[in-house]
């Protein structure tokens, strides 16, 4: 067995594990949950899941605050600059939650704040998306939640929710739309940079990681 296959059974059983927590714990559905553990170790699974109800036989709440407008289709003009993409990444989601349909790269680079956040020197100035997250916040209320994630761990978190990423060996910025087939959905502000588009596989990920991974809290 190889050392890829061996990670893989590393990070199946991890899931598997965690989805005992997530059912003594109640937490069936959503992100993160049995249901959202499900999908990861089996994308192509069809679930129809029925938790107990405490309160009430009533149906989920409709979607709240950012979700209840997200447009995943949101178009991803490409960069102008080869140091933008991260200030493009942030303005995919400023648009596609609407906070401020107006965004744009230059515009966020303003935002994340010139010379000393963002530069041409460097492009981001902190890779772990701090300064994006920041943003976010301060600027338009919406929380989010930052980790280096693995493939099915940030298969599982964009099922959920949308965000942001860089690969260390990408050195490059996308935004996340969700997730197609067994792949992650991207807006890509360079498509065909080292070979990658509109989606990213396990493998592409594999060999452009580690990944920074920044998704928006639901709610």
């Amino acid at each position: 067995m190889t050392a890829a296959e061996l990670d893989q059974l590393d990070a199946q059983q991890a899931l598997l594990t965690d989805s005992l927590g997530r059912m003594l714990q109640g937490q069936w559905l959503g992100f993160p949950s049995l249901e959202a553990n499900l999908l990861a170790l089996d994308p192509g699974l069809t679930l129809s899941p029925r938790p107990p109800l405490v309160e009430s036989e009533a149906g989920p709440a409709p979607p709240q605050g950012w979700q209840a407008v997200y447009d995943p289709n949101t178009s991803m003009p490409p960069q102008a600059a080869s140091w933008t993409c991260s200030a493009c990444s942030l303005a995919w989601i400023e648009r596609a939650t609407q906070v401020n349909p107006g965004a744009n790269e230059w515009s966020a680079v303003d935002e994340i704040g010139s010379p000393q956040n963002i530069n041409s020197t460097y492009g981001l100035m902190d890779g772990s998306g701090a300064q994006l997250q920041r943003v976010l916040r301060d600027s338009y209320g919406l929380p989010s939640s930052q980790a280096w994630l693995n493939f099915d761990s940030a298969y599982a978190t964009y099922g959920q929710t949308a965000g942001m990423m860089s690969g260390g060996s990408w050195y490059h910025w996308v935004a996340v739309r969700g997730i197609t087939g067994s792949q992650l959905w991207i807006a890509n502000s360079a498509p065909g940079y080292k070979g990658v588009y509109d989606t990213l596989s396990r493998d592409q990920f594999n060999s452009l990681g580690p990944f920074s991974c920044v998704w928006l809290n639901n709610g």
